[in-house]
């Protein structure tokens, strides 16, 4: 058979090439309804047409690609949204989150929904996740449930005007295809008895779908990682009792939990549980996930949460640096008001706070090597946060040539935007020797102080806004190395003064939304990445080690330091959890 394009396509088997032709005629055509229901009886093959589709459903041709599937069989309503998520390349806490993002993103979306009636919450996933959906006009959707089923029956009865596939009706089936794909597969089978269900062919018994029920548990740290974690949050989700879901632990769960669902190892999701759990909840809790985690090359330093019983909580996250002169070997975070605190790296408690005059949403904050701290608000403005650092006067002026020089940097930090025509600031960093700047249209500016003057240093660098910066000196004092990263998926590394490298140092199909590096003298360089799918990685740049992990929730802002023992430590901020981790790549096993 051939589609639209008159490409030559395998044909789906069982005499479905009318089925099958009508799906690509659905995916292809702008003013095809917005909601496919497929739906039969058991063994009327609706897995394997939708397993055809999705093979030729490819990058190949935009227009007839599917870009996430959800197999919904023992999941609920979180874990369908997650599902969706992981495929979508998305980070998302719930359904509503999730929702969102889509609404936002205008792309056009195919979504297939598979066995809803074989799922845990139905009536929850149709009405919170299936029904926002369709209000969404450049979302399509393919929902797979069996004939009879209540919730099949309630998508039938909805007014979406669904185009309607029931493959039990002959018309989506060819009676001579069929008769000749049923006699290959099975010679004694009576064809005119099965059509159109193969499944009458090539088994004796017709097995029942059954939905699974949910198994008791056991509300343990150690029960919880080693059992399936869909099956976990179905239960958490419907416990009538909230004290266990309202737990530290369930709380931690839940937040974490698309991470979770998505670790294939125990020792995996006790880490993953570990750094969405308040440092301050139960000592015999975290060591029981600490010693699970052990086969893992991250440890869970510290973690401070939205629940903290004690201060260290420092509100959401927005943008993250490490601090320099009067704030070295302090973690500064910006909030959604344009506020700053200042977190001590150790263990994260709050040691101070810097207040903003504009209060608007934070995009980046950055530490110029004299402690002024300056921030880059969503609108491209840019302002001090806190006050100056002091200019020494008289005499001292005179015997450190250097005061002035850092209030030029200042100075320029704090009115390039002025500088700019025809695109706005989007991202920002400080550099040993100055600053770094990325702005709407793909440039990168470097701010620099050279012989007691602030020059400027100009580079296109990436297909759309910048959306993350850092920079070092190479080996302490040496030539300045800046980072970037954009909403093109793209991180490059250039020296201002020398072409950029041609290749990307990492390329992937997400907007990078964070950026952080150190290189401090006897010490191998580091770089942390956040990426917009909820992914942070670690970079040693000196031995090529990358480490990964996925906290869970969406990602705002990612740093890293050492602590003045030289251990390295990254620093993930996210809406409402800070967690702080220790990468330590383990030996390769020798024989």
């Amino acid at each position: 058979m051939s589609d639209r394009t008159g490409l030559r396509l395998r044909k789906p088997g069982a005499g479905r090439e009318p089925a099958a032709s009508a799906l690509l005629t659905w995916l292809t055509d702008p003013h095809s309804p917005q909601l496919c229901i497929l739906t039969g009886p058991t063994g009327a093959g609706k897995s394997h047409l939708l397993a055809w589709l999705l093979e030729h459903g490819g990058t190949d041709s935009s227009d007839r690609r599917v870009h996430a599937v959800a197999p919904l069989a023992g999941v609920g309503i979180r874990g369908a949204a997650w599902l969706l998520a992981d495929h979508l390349n998305l980070a998302a806490r719930a359904p509503g989150e999730l929702i969102a993002t889509l609404a936002k993103d205008k792309r056009h979306t195919v979504v297939i929904l598979c066995d809803l009636h074989l799922s845990h919450a139905p009536e929850a996933i149709l009405q919170q996740l299936i029904q926002p959906l369709l209000q969404i006009s450049h979302v399509k959707l393919i929902i797979e449930s069996r004939t009879g089923a209540p919730c099949t029956e309630q998508l039938l009865g909805h007014t979406f005007q669904p185009a309607v596939m029931d493959l039990s009706h002959p018309r989506w089936t060819d009676p001579d295809s069929f008769r000749r794909w049923a006699r290959k597969a099975n010679p004694a089978a009576d064809t005119e008895h099965c059509y159109p269900l193969p499944g009458l062919a090539v088994q004796t018994e017709r097995k029942a779908e059954t939905r699974t029920g949910l198994e008791p548990f056991v509300f343990t740290a150690q029960f919880l990682v080693q059992a399936d974690p869909h099956a976990v949050t179905s239960w958490l989700d419907q416990q009538s009792n909230a004290s266990q879901r309202e737990s530290d632990l369930g709380r931690a769960w839940l937040r974490a939990g698309q991470s979770l669902c998505a670790s294939d190892t125990p020792s995996n999701r006790a880490l993953t549980l570990l750094a969405a759990l308040d440092s301050s909840t139960a000592a015999d809790t975290r060591r029981a996930l600490y010693d699970l985690a052990q086969p893992e090359p991250w440890r869970v330093v510290h973690t401070s949460t939205r629940e903290s019983v004690n201060s260290h909580w420092p509100g959401p996250a927005t943008a993250l640096c490490t601090g320099a002169a009067r704030y070295a070997q302090a973690v500064l975070c910006a909030d959604h008001l344009g506020d700053v605190r200042v977190l001590d790296h150790m263990d994260g408690t709050a040691a101070g706070r810097l207040t903003s005059s504009h209060h608007r949403p934070t995009a980046a904050v950055l530490c110029l090597s004299d402690g002024t701290v300056v921030a880059v608000d969503d609108f491209g403005g840019v302002s001090l946060v806190g006050e100056a650092p002091p200019i020494r006067p008289g005499m001292q002026a005179l015997l450190d040539p250097e005061a002035e020089p850092w209030t030029q940097l200042r100075r320029a930090a704090l009115t390039f935007p002025k500088r700019l025509t025809g695109a706005t600031l989007t991202a920002a960093a400080s550099l040993p020797d100055g600053a770094v700047f990325g702005d709407s249209s793909g440039h990168v500016h470097v701010l620099r102080l050279e012989q007691d003057v602030v020059d400027v240093t100009s580079q296109m660098l990436h297909d759309g806004p910048v959306t993350a910066l850092t920079g070092f000196a190479l080996e302490g004092s040496g030539p300045t190395l800046v980072y970037s990263g954009g909403a093109d998926g793209r991180i490059r590394a250039w020296s201002p003064g020398t072409p950029p490298m041609l290749e990307p140092l990492l390329h992937r199909p997400n907007r990078v939304v964070d950026l952080g590096a150190s290189s401090d003298e006897g010490h191998p360089a580091q770089l942390a990445i956040a990426w917009a799918d909820g992914l942070v990685q670690y970079v040693d740049l000196d031995r090529g080690v990358t480490l990964s992990f996925r906290p869970g929730p969406p990602i705002r802002a990612v740093c890293c330091l050492r602590t003045s023992a030289g251990e390295p430590r990254v620093v993930i901020g996210m809406d409402d959890c800070m967690t702080t981790l220790v990468p330590h790549p383990r030996p390769a096993h020798n024989d």
